[in-house]
C-alpha cells in the first residue's frame, strides 16, 4: 500500500488555474477546512473524476447531462485533468474525444469511496428500496438474483409445458377412445387395442391396395378389347366391299375406254411430264417425227382428259387398297393389345396371394372374341367389388396410422408430464436453496455490517444505548432494506426517534462500515461535508473515532466548514488526534481554488504547506 504525496487538478469545477494539494507524509487523516465556495467539492470530484471516471456531486439536480459542466470557466471537457502522485508512482485522469474517462496507467487507478452530506438521505430518510439500492454495489448479489429469475423463468415456463402436456394428455385418451368406440370396442381396453393395432402396422393394407389397383386396371383394359376388335373386324370387311366394288368399276371403264387405256394413260402422262420441260420439241418423243409437233403438247392433254374416268378409276383403286392394309394393320394390332391384356390379368391374379373376402374371377381368360364378352359379361359385378375393397383397405391405413400418431403423442405427452412431474419440485427446492443461501449470505453480511456499525456509533455516542444497529432484508420484498435501532430498551426504527445529529452520524457510520468491506487498504475514503449537524461533545468523539479508522484505509479526506472543530485542531485541544490540516482562502475568478497561510501550529498538528490547492 502506497502513501499518497500529491494531488493536481486542472481545468476541473472551480479549478480555473492548476492546483496543488500536497499530502503530509505519515499523516493518513486529511482535514480541509473552508467556508461555502472556496473549493472543498472541486478536491472531492477531483478524487471521484480520477478514481471512478464520475462527478456524482452534480447529479439529481435539475441539469440533466452534467459532462458539460465539469471544466472550469471558458475550458472544455478535453482540458480537464486530475494527477495523483504516490510513493510508488502517478496515475493522471482526462477526458477522451468520445466523452469518457481514461486513467493511465490503468491498474494504477486508485480505489475510493466519497461520502457527501446528500447521501445521508438515501442511506436513512430513503424508502427501503432506495436504501437497498445506496448500498447494492456492496453486497453485490446481482449475479444470483439473475440466477433466480433465470430459474424462475425456467419453472414458469416448465409449468406452462406441464399444463399443456396434461391438456394434450387428456385429449389423447379422448381420440384412443374414440377409436376403440369405432372399431367396435375390441378387447378390454382402449391402450392394449390400440397398441396391438399398431403392432402390425399399415404394410399389408399398402400391399393389397395396390394388387387391388392393378387388378382393376388390368381388368378395365379387358373390358374395352370386345367392342375395339368387333369394330376392328367390321372396318375390315367394309374395307374389303369397297375395294372389291372399285375394282369392278376400273375394270369396266378400262374395257369400255381402250383394251390398252391404262398403259396409253402411262404414256400420256409420261410424255406431258416431257413436253412441261421442252415446250417446243423439233420431233415427236415417241415416233420422232416432225410433223404435228406445234401442238403436241396440246393434243397431249386433249388425250389424257379423253381417259380422265380410266385415271380417276385407277385413285380409288389405289386408296381402297390402302384402306384395307390399313383396316387388317388394326385389326392385328387390336389383337396383340387384347392378348397382352389377357396376359398382364393373368399375371396380377397369380403374382399375389389374394386374402380370403376377395372374390376373383371362376374362370380363365377366353381368347376367342364371343367367350371374351360372355366372361366380361358374368364378371361386371368385380371390379365395383375391388374398388370397395381398395378404398376399404386404403381407409384402415389411414385409420391405423391416425391412431400411432395418436398413441406415440400420448406416450411422449405422458414421458413429459412425468418428467415435469419430477422436475419442476426438484427445481423449486433448488429455487428455494438458491434464494435462503442469498438470504443467508446478505444476512451475515449485513449482521457484520450492523456489528461494525454499532461499534462506530458507541464511539461517538458511549453510554447513550443507541447502539443496537441492525440491517434487514424485507424478507416479503426483493431488494429492500430497513435499518433498526434500540430506543429505550424497545426495538424500533431511528428515523422516528433519532435527532437529525444522531441521523448523521448513524448514516456515517453506515457509510463507514461499508466503506470497509472490501480492500479498505486500498481505497481513499472522502468525507465531504457530512459533520455539519454534529454538535460539539460529538464532534469531539467523532473526529477522534474517524482519526482511529483512518488507519485501516489508504487515506482518510475530511471537507468541513464546522470552525469550532478547526480551532480545537489549532489549539491542540485533541492532543491525540494525528491529522493534516489544510484550510481553504475565499475562492476568486483570479486565483481559483488555493490554499491560505498556516497561522499557527498546534500540538500534534503539521501543516500541509503553502501550497496552491482545489
Amino acid at each position: 500500500m502506497s502513501s499518497l504525496k500529491q494531488l493536481t487538478i486542472e481545468h476541473l469545477r472551480g479549478c480555473i488555474a492548476p492546483f496543488s494539494l500536497p499530502f503530509e507524509k505519515g499523516k493518513k487523516l486529511t482535514v480541509i477546512y473552508g467556508e461555502n465556495g472556496t473549493g472543498k467539492s472541486t478536491i472531492c470530484d477531483a478524487l471521484e473524476f480520477l478514481c471512478r471516471g464520475k462527478i456524482s456531486s452534480l447529479e439529481n439536480r435539475g441539469l440533466g447531462q452534467t459532462l458539460r459542466f465539469w471544466p472550469s470557466t471558458g475550458k472544455s471537457p478535453g482540458d480537464i485533468s486530475v494527477t495523483l502522485e504516490t510513493s510508488d508512482g502517478s496515475c493522471r485522469a482526462a477526458m477522451t474525444r468520445t466523452g469518457e474517462v481514461a486513467a493511465v496507467p490503468t491498474d494504477r487507478r486508485p480505489r475510493a469511496e466519497i461520502f457527501r452530506k446528500t447521501q445521508i438521505l438515501s442511506l436513512i430518510e430513503a424508502t427501503p428500496g432506495e436504501r437497498y439500492a445506496a448500498i447494492s454495489r456492496f453486497i453485490d448479489v446481482s449475479a444470483v438474483e439473475a440466477s433466480e429469475a433465470a430459474l424462475r423463468d425456467l419453472i414458469r415456463e416448465l409449468r406452462r409445458s406441464q399444463e399443456l402436456a396434461i391438456a394434450g394428455l387428456t385429449e389423447n385418451i379422448q381420440t384412443v377412445h374414440q377409436f376403440w368406440e369405432t372399431a367396435g370396442r375390441p378387447g378390454k381396453d382402449a391402450f392394449a387395442w390400440a397398441e396391438e393395432e399398431c403392432r402390425r402396422g399399415t404394410g399389408s393394407f399398402e400391399a393389397e391396395s395396390a394388387a387391388l389397383n392393378a387388378l382393376q386396371i388390368a381388368y378395365t383394359r379387358l373390358v374395352e378389347i370386345p367392342d375395339r376388335l368387333k369394330a376392328a373386324q367390321q372396318a375390315v370387311k367394309s374395307a374389303e366391299k369397297s375395294a372389291g366394288d372399285v375394282a369392278k368399276t376400273l375394270e369396266k371403264t378400262v374395257q369400255a375406254a381402250s383394251k390398252d387405256a391404262t398403259e396409253i394413260v402411262a404414256v400420256l402422262e409420261a410424255a406431258q411430264a416431257y413436253l412441261a420441260k421442252i415446250t417446243r420439241p423439233k420431233v415427236c418423243p415417241l415416233c420422232e417425227s416432225e410433223e404435228k409437233t406445234a401442238d403436241l403438247a396440246n393434243r397431249v392433254r386433249q388425250r389424257l382428259s379423253a381417259l380422265s374416268a380410266v385415271q380417276a378409276a385407277q385413285g380409288g383403286a389405289a386408296a381402297a387398297k390402302q384402306s384395307l392394309e390399313r383396316a387388317h394393320q388394326q385389326l392385328e394390332l387390336i389383337r396383340n393389345e387384347a392378348r397382352e391384356a389377357v396376359t398382364r390379368l393373368e399375371e396380377v391374379l397369380s403374382e399375389f396371394s389374394w386374402p380370403t373376402g376377395i372374390r376373383l374371377p371362376a374362370r380363365p381368360v377366353p381368347t376367342t372374341l364371343t367367350g371374351l364378352a360372355n366372361w366380361l359379361k358374368d364378371s361386371v359385378e368385380l371390379p365395383l367389388e375391388w374398388k370397395n375393397a381398395e378404398v376399404e383397405r386404403h381407409d384402415r391405413k389411414q385409420f391405423v396410422a391416425t391412431l400411432d400418431q395418436a398413441l406415440e403423442t400420448w406416450r411422449e405427452n405422458t414421458r413429459a408430464q412425468t418428467e415435469l412431474a419430477s422436475l419442476i419440485p426438484r427445481l423449486e427446492r433448488a429455487l428455494e436453496i438458491v434464494m435462503a443461501e442469498r438470504r443467508r449470505f446478505t444476512d451475515e453480511i449485513l449482521a457484520s455490517i450492523s456489528a461494525e456499525v454499532g461499534r462506530l456509533y458507541e464511539a461517538v455516542h458511549p453510554g447513550e444505548g443507541l447502539n443496537k444497529i441492525s440491517l434487514e432484508l424485507d424478507a416479503k420484498k426483493r431488494a429492500s432494506l430497513e435499518i433498526g435501532a434500540s430506543f429505550c430498551g424497545k426495538d424500533t426504527r431511528p428515523q422516528a426517534y433519532f435527532s437529525d445529529s444522531h441521523l448523521d452520524t448513524l448514516g456515517l457510520c453506515v457509510f463507514l462500515a461499508l466503506s470497509a468491506l472490501e480492500e479498505p487498504e486500498e481505497t481513499i475514503l472522502v468525507l465531504d461535508d457530512v459533520l455539519a449537524s454534529v454538535d460539539e461533545p460529538h464532534m469531539d468523539r467523532l473526529i477522534e473515532m474517524l482519526d482511529s479508522e483512518a488507519a485501516r484505509f489508504r487515506h482518510c479526506i475530511i471537507t468541513t466548514l464546522y470552525r469550532p472543530w478547526i480551532e480545537k485542531l489549532r489549539a491542540g485541544w485533541l492532543p491525540n488526534v494525528q491529522c493534516q490540516f489544510v484550510e481553504l482562502m475565499r475562492w476568486t475568478p483570479q486565483t481559483g481554488v488555493h490554499i491560505g497561510q498556516q497561522r499557527e501550529k498546534p500540538a500534534g498538528f503539521v501543516p500541509s504547506g503553502d501550497h496552491g490547492a482545489s
